[in-house]
């Protein structure tokens, strides 16, 4: 409604914040899913208010969507390539989307000393932010199906792996809050994902026996 009336500013701005919101889901749901034992000592401020991790969170369910098998199943099951490709792509959209965001918000002043305006975003920066508001809203809605919470009361094992690798790896990351920081985050807990799931798969994998000589 506030692009159609002329409100380019208002509506990026709430379309990056949507975005934000599909990233926090991202962030409730491993909380969700998490052994008691690692819950307690979940950087729950990190997950829930970093703004950079929160637009990486939704990017990637933009990019990755939710729908069965599930996103966790599909970071694992992906090839490595494609999986370090999508990750490492997301710290530039979200920090362009963090600074249109505030631009939209505020009159401010650059690091060079200019004056920078809402009215300064473009149509098309705001048609590209309403493809991924709509893209990460499409995909976390998924959660709030009635499968999806079966899913959560029961979930599987490659999602509390990737729930796991994911506060682990916030935990133990510096205090660094750029974009760049929480891209890295995200890929670092999914190859934890996906190695986790590699040794776990082989561990449960049975040996073929060796054939009997005749």
């Amino acid at each position: 409604m506030l692009a159609g009336s002329g409100s380019v500013a208002r509506a990026y701005s709430l379309a990056a914040l949507a975005v934000e919101e599909c990233g926090k889901a991202v962030s409730l749901v491993a909380l969700a899913v998490l052994p008691k034992r690692l819950r307690t000592r979940a950087p729950v401020g990190r997950m829930l208010e970093w703004h950079h991790l929160k637009q990486v969170g939704g990017l990637l369910v933009a990019a990755v969507p939710i729908d069965p098998p599930g996103l966790a199943a599909k970071l694992a099951s992906m090839p490595a390539a494609q999986a370090t490709q999508i990750l490492t792509t997301l710290s530039a959209p979200a920090d362009e989307t963090d600074r249109l965001k505030q631009r939209g918000l505020y009159v401010d002043i650059d690091h060079t000393g200019r004056i920078c305006e809402p009215s300064e975003i473009t149509g098309a920066e705001l048609a590209s932010q309403l493809a991924r508001a709509r893209q990460a809203a499409v995909s976390a809605a998924l959660v709030l199906g009635p499968a999806a919470r079966a899913r959560l009361a029961s979930p599987p094992a490659e999602v509390i792996e990737l729930a796991s690798a994911l506060v682990t790896v916030i935990t133990q990351a510096g205090k660094s809050r750029t974009p760049e920081a929480a891209a890295d985050i995200m890929l670092n807990a999914v190859n934890r994902l996906r190695d986790n799931m590699t040794i776990k798969h082989a561990q449960h994998t049975p040996l073929t026996p060796k054939a009997t000589r005749k």
